[in-house]
């Protein structure tokens, strides 16, 4: 298992190398959409602090802090799924057209081969906004950041195991391009980014079930405000049960895979 880890490490690093060289090769794209993504992050926030400097600095127990950390876990954790695993996005295509035939000839696992093919430059800025954002949530406090931080790089999880999960329906129902946009912008993103006070009972039943978005924002911050270790148990819990659940559908949809009859090499 160690042996295992550490050639998917090796493997890891290799594959960031790779996809840094294209980031270097289009260096100002890069930077562009890093930039505007940025600034398009800040403009959200923006709103908030003019909503809380018209009505003050509590809202039905809603503060400002309140929602810098939900625009900083969630939104971290958005970049880091897709800037370091931004080929999850390119999964569904590679269904479709039968790209997916040069994966299954490699000896590493296809999703996670699949995961490391290549990066989002735009989610570049999300992850600068996240460790910006989550210096003034926490108050500069290091220890608290430190914490955000490493339930940013798990929360990422949670959008990788979806976005593989919606991705991989592609080979029972067709393009799922839609499907993936609405949960994971619509419902996933959204439900993160606002508090959780707002919602009612059914919206909270999802948020904590069916859209994991409770895990990605609200679970961290209580932790992280509270230091209680139930909060701590729950949101593992979850993690591993997403995980598992990912891996068993994957075994189940490659199996149900047909070749395109695709002869190309990976790129």
């Amino acid at each position: 298992m160690l042996t295992v880890a550490k050639n998917y490490w090796r493997f890891f690093k290799q594959s960031i190398k790779c996809n840094m060289a294209s980031v270097i090769e289009y260096k100002k794209s890069f930077i562009i959409q890093s930039v505007f993504m940025l600034f398009n992050n800040f403009f959200f926030l923006i709103f908030w602090g003019v909503v809380f400097n018209a009505s003050g600095d509590n809202i039905n127990g809603i503060t400002m802090n309140d929602i810098l950390y939900l625009w900083s876990i969630p939104v971290m954790s958005y970049g880091i799924a897709f800037f370091f695993f931004g080929g999850t996005t390119k999964l569904g295509k590679y269904i479709l057209e039968g790209g997916l035939d040069s994966y299954l000839t490699q000896p590493k696992n296809v999703i996670i081969n699949v995961m490391f093919s290549g990066m989002d430059f735009a989610a570049f800025g999300d992850l600068l906004y996240g460790l910006l954002i989550g210096l003034f949530a926490v108050q500069f406090d290091i220890l608290k950041y430190l914490v955000l931080v490493i339930f940013s790089i798990l929360g990422s999880i949670f959008y990788i195991c979806t976005q593989i999960i919606i991705r991989l329906l592609t080979i029972k129902i067709g393009n799922t391009d839609n499907i993936e946009h609405i949960y994971t912008n619509t419902l996933l993103i959204t439900f993160s980014t606002y508090p959780e006070v707002v919602y009612g009972s059914i919206v909270k039943f999802l948020i904590y079930t069916v859209v994991p978005s409770a895990y990605i924002a609200f679970v961290p911050v209580k932790f992280i405000t509270t230091f209680n270790i139930s909060y701590l148990l729950l949101f593992v819990c979850v993690l591993t049960i997403f995980i598992l659940l990912t891996s068993l559908l994957s075994k189940i949809m490659l199996k149900k895979y047909e070749s395109g009859n695709n002869i190309a090499l990976k790129q």
